[in-house]
């Protein structure tokens, strides 16, 4: 454990060999590949990162403050079938979760909805400060915005629509968002709902082609839904261990 022998190692290869059974501060791993405790930090980070992107185990297992220890499950050899079984479920899972989350958001009046949009609103490119209540009317709220990367803060309308579960939204919201552009010297909108968008709306919302039309931004319950769940918004995680047989141990018990 040397530094000078474990200076060639990857992060992974000293886990591998050191970390099987008991975790390991990252800054003795840092100190024992010579390197610098921040740099080990930041690759764990991007490695954690980079495995949930691929739907794959990370190299380690963090099981406390700084703790680290190398993550078998990221050894294909040892039973991909059932790792593959194990992340099926867990897509089911989740999209029992996603519907639940859709009723949840149903479930809502429209005051506890307003609160909602603003979250997503946040988690999108909105700016915070500009987020304005300018009416409501019909079980509408109509906001106003302004993106980030908008230097000119050009207002943007957000359309509030709370609907009913899976209650669908026709092209006639879409002329409405449109009719309310004018009011607020605005180039754009957004609706923003639980409900599902029409194909009719939807190809409204696009706009004739050719047609200089201003453009109504869907943000809908597909949408909604994502924002929430990719900012862990609504939901709780769990990371769950599991356990697989090392058939290779035990055939290495039989070798000897």
């Amino acid at each position: 454990m040397t530094a000078h022998k474990s200076e060639r190692l990857t992060i992974k290869q000293w886990l591998a060999t050191h970390a099987r059974d008991k975790p390991v501060h990252y800054t003795d791993i840092a100190e024992a590949l010579g390197r610098d405790p921040a740099s080990v930090s930041a690759s764990l980070s991007i490695e954690r990162r980079q495995a949930r992107r691929d739907e794959r185990p990370p190299y380690f297992v963090r099981v406390g403050p700084g703790l680290y220890r190398y993550n078998d499950l990221c050894e294909g050899a040892i039973d991909e079938d059932s790792i593959a079984e194990v992340r099926s479920r867990a897509q089911e899972f989740n999209l029992i979760t996603r519907n639940e989350l859709a009723r949840a958001i149903a479930d809502l009046d429209l005051e506890a909805f307003k609160r909602l949009a603003e979250i997503v609103l946040v988690n999108t490119r909105a700016r915070p400060e500009d987020i304005m209540e300018r009416e409501r009317y019909n079980g509408v709220i109509v906001m106003t915005t302004s993106w980030l990367d908008d230097s000119g803060r050009s207002p943007v309308v957000i359309y509030v629509k709370k609907c009913g579960f899976d209650e669908p939204i026709e092209k006639e919201t879409i002329f409405e968002i449109r009719g309310l552009l004018p009011k607020y010297g605005a180039n754009q909108g957004i609706l923003l709902s639980n409900g599902i968008v029409t194909e009719s709306a939807l190809r409204e919302a696009l706009g004739p082609e050719y047609a200089s039309v201003p453009p109504v931004h869907i943000m809908d319950k597909e949408i909604v839904l994502s924002i929430l769940l990719e900012s862990r918004t609504g939901v709780r995680v769990r990371n769950v261990e599991v356990y697989l047989l090392d058939r290779a141990f035990f055939e290495s018990l039989k070798d000897e």
